[in-house]
């Protein structure tokens, strides 16, 4: 039955956000694989659009500032439409339309088939629905959930004051996961837990493969094989999205990488658009980008990257073109109004200054290597990709159409950054260069997959016009079409993929070791609801997993996250708990976070982090505290010592 939930949450999840996105983009004339990819993103948008203006309606977070939002943007989009209809569209009507090329059922098998491998590869690496990524920040991801249900306000205006305290400076956090998976315990009741792993599936194995395959198709047409090939690859690539489930774990960097092919693939297509088409292709690509920025602001970075490469193609070929005098003149001032706006965003969109800490993890030479090789951040070697990547590079040099020239220079562009996250020694330059990614090489390696599947894609194609080449007759067309599927299909499933969802797969499992909730922590928090005042509020440390009672049981926490601005309160209580006693500074803060009970999980710390607190320490011994329950080495007690 418990699958069965997390089939429903899935289906949920799909409908929250390709209902909203679908109407919008059905207003704008979409059709066919292109409404579909465009309404994931414009879905997204529409949740985080909802969640900002809700609390300004004095709206609690749930279902209705999503339709609210919805019907205001279809009346936007319609205005627009009627608009466009009576001035652009007229003007252009002796041109004629672009024509409408409809996918071929091998580029939908290949779409619906990445699906399902994705789908089968996150179920292994779950292992059951309601497990859970046992990393630093799903601590935060969890609780922030479960913050936003309890207060009604999933704004990412509002979602930071989980750490920083209700009276604190606004601040803007990454929200959308968040108040995409609040929408979804709403609507089916599931726990916090399968709710966040049917977000992870609908955007790992839904979104990511409709947008790259559709990038594919603005890239190069709808032939067949680039398609299936394109697919082939999406599934085989374990630093995207794999690398974001395993590592963090990034869901909110995930789910907005998981958007951004959308908005350069529209970009390709409103560039070759005849005028009848152009803007509303435009307004469909400026839609897609709200979602994405409050999904997560490196993923926006990331678009902004690809889509400069992909307009400097474009405008080098203009320039050329273009005769001395006032039209070169007007290129070069949309090149500075271009970078004018751009390179302040570029700045802006960094995290702060302490949060950019990481420093390079290998030489220049190595992470080389590991682009060459298709194996970045330690993944295993993955031949399949390398090949049909430089098959591709190779068929694209050759060729040098505008479409080459976009994908090469996609291609350069993730290289480089990945480069100098991973080994550049000049800590200024790297960090003018990487800062919006925090200075962190698994967030780079990420992007390298956008440049993989389309050069793949070619490559593939390529592959395959040799094979046909074969003779038809005998044994050695059966034995090259056998081996091009083993080595593209086989191969990188029982390698590279088996090696990565293992990896992830680790991450995800509840055991005596496990490095947030061990088995036993979890069968003592499964008890709350019985042993515990709903109300009164969990003293413990959170680096040891005692956070994640507010997420998995809903009980009040002091501290729901390990990166915590305290106050005098609870730094008292930290420092002199096992001392309390009447009429003591400690006993007052007790009072003030309504403290009643204390979680002890022992000292094993996620990230192997070793932090003191010492009002906690020595719990047995203390005459302020009383043991409840306990489960091994795992205790619950009451604080008694304030009377």
């Amino acid at each position: 039955m418990e699958w069965a939930s997390l089939l429903l949450a899935l289906v949920v999840v799909a409908l929250v956000v390709v209902i909203p996105g679908s109407a919008l983009a059905g207003a704008l004339g979409m059709r066919g694989l292109r409404l579909i990819a465009v309404s994931i993103p414009a879905g997204v948008t529409v949740i985080a659009l909802a969640s900002l203006v809700a609390p300004i309606l004095g709206l609690s977070w749930g279902p209705l500032p999503v339709a609210i939002t919805t019907i205001a943007l279809l009346i936007v989009v319609i205005g627009l439409r009627i608009v466009l209809r009576s001035t652009v569209e007229r003007r252009a009507a002796d041109l004629p339309r672009t024509p409408h090329t409809r996918l071929p059922l091998a580029g939908v098998l290949a779409i619906v088939a990445a699906i399902v491998v994705t789908l089968l590869q996150l179920a292994l690496v779950i292992g059951h629905p309601s497990n859970f990524s046992q990393t630093f920040d799903n601590i935060f991801h969890l609780n922030a959930v479960r913050f936003a249900l309890d207060h009604g306000n999933a704004s990412p205006l509002f979602i930071a004051k989980m750490t920083s305290g209700m009276d604190a400076p606004v601040t803007f956090y990454p929200s959308a996961w968040h108040a995409t998976s609040a929408l979804v315990i709403q609507l089916t009741g599931v726990s916090i837990p399968v709710s966040s792993n049917a977000l992870m599936m609908f955007f790992a194995a839904v979104a990511w493969p409709v947008g790259i395959i559709t990038l594919v198709r603005s890239l190069w047409g709808t032939s067949a094989v680039r398609l299936v090939a394109a697919a082939v690859v999406t599934v085989s690539i374990p630093a995207f999205p794999l690398l974001m489930v395993e590592y963090g774990v990034l869901f909110p960097y995930m789910m907005s990488l998981s958007l951004i092919a959308m908005p350069l693939a529209l970009l390709i297509d409103v560039l070759r658009a005849r005028p009848r088409e152009r803007w509303t292709l435009l307004i469909a690509l400026l839609g897609t980008l709200p979602g994405i920025i409050v999904a997560h602001p490196g993923g926006f970075v990331a678009a902004i990257v690809f889509a400069t490469v992909i307009l400097l193609v474009v405008w080098i070929g203009a320039l050329r073109r273009a005769s001395a005098g006032r039209p070169r003149g007007g290129l070069v001032a949309a090149a500075i109004v271009y970078l004018a706006v751009v390179l302040p965003a570029w700045y802006v969109l960094r995290p702060a200054a302490e949060a950019r800490t990481w420093e390079p993890t290998e030489t220049v030479g190595q992470a080389v290597g590991e682009i060459l090789t298709a194996s970045p951040w330690g993944t295993a070697l993955n031949w399949s990709v390398m090949l049909l990547a430089t098959v591709g590079l190779m068929v694209a040099a050759q060729r040098r159409t505008m479409s080459d020239w976009f994908a090469m220079l996609m291609f350069a562009a993730a290289a480089v950054l990945y480069i100098a996250v991973s080994g550049l020694p000049y800590w200024d330059l790297r960090d003018l260069l990487v800062g919006a990614w925090y200075n962190n090489a698994p967030r780079l390696a990420a992007l390298l997959p956008f440049a993989w599947v389309p050069l793949a894609a070619i490559g593939g194609e390529r592959i395959w016009d040799w094979v046909r080449t074969v003779p038809r007759r005998g044994p050695v067309r059966l034995g090259a079409v056998a081996a091009v599927l083993i080595v593209t299909v086989v191969v990188p499933q029982v390698t590279v993929m088996r090696h990565a969802v293992g990896a992830a797969r680790d991450m995800f499992q509840l055991a005596d070791d496990s490095p947030v909730i061990t088995e036993d922590e979890f069968a003592l928090l499964q008890r709350l609801p019985d042993e515990t005042d709903a109300t009164g509020t969990i003293v413990g440390s959170p680096w040891t997993g005692v956070a994640l009672a507010y997420a998995l049981e809903g009980h009040p926490v002091m501290m729901p996250h390990t990166l915590m601005l305290t106050d005098a309160a609870m730094d008292d209580i930290l420092a002199g708990l096992n001392d309390a006693e009447p009429g003591s500074a400690t006993c007052a803060a007790v009072a003030e976070v309504n403290a009643e009970y204390v979680l002890d999980f022992g000292t094993q710390e996620v990230n192997n982090g070793e932090h003191v607190f010492p009002g906690l320490e020595d719990l047995d011994d203390s005459k302020a505290v009383e043991l409840i329950d306990s489960v091994g080495d795992v205790k619950l007690y009451r604080i008694v010592g304030c009377g």
